[in-house]
């Protein structure tokens, strides 16, 4: 999704998927629907870099976005209810943000790193769910 020097003029593309699964787990009042990544987001995320311990772990985080929504540990609803969040352990916890309506394609938002701390109490207050694999 993002190299070195990152890609521009695409306008926007698709990076994931709201699923059943997810609106079940979330109590969501909507049907499955692509998440659409727009062109002007990565500049937005950027500023995220100083987060990391380096330009590459930022990198590869980022280049896992997609990843991160087809299979994330746990999924939540931000308390103002307008944007799902995506959390998965890579190198460390990562949540990416898709704002929420009832209808149409979802937008992603953001993406950074959250604390271990974060994402406990995000657990206890209900905000976050873990997510269970479906064996097939």
């Amino acid at each position: 999704m993002v190299r070195k020097g990152g890609y521009t003029g695409f306008g926007s593309m698709i990076i994931g998927k709201l699923t059943k699964e997810v609106i079940s787990l979330l109590g969501l009042n909507r049907s499955e629907c692509d998440i659409i990544l727009w062109e002007d987001r990565l500049k937005y995320i950027q500023k995220h870099i100083v987060d990391f311990d380096s330009i590459e772990e930022y990198e590869k985080h980022i280049e896992l976005i997609p990843e991160i929504i087809k299979n994330p540990d746990y999924v939540g609803k931000h308390p103002n209810s307008k944007s799902i969040e995506y959390i998965k352990r890579i190198d460390r916890l990562m949540l990416v943000a898709v704002r929420l309506k009832l209808s149409g394609n979802l937008a992603f938002r953001s993406a950074y790193p959250i604390r271990e701390e974060q994402l406990e109490s995000y657990i206890r207050s209900g905000r976050a769910y873990k997510v269970t694999k479906n064996k097939k």
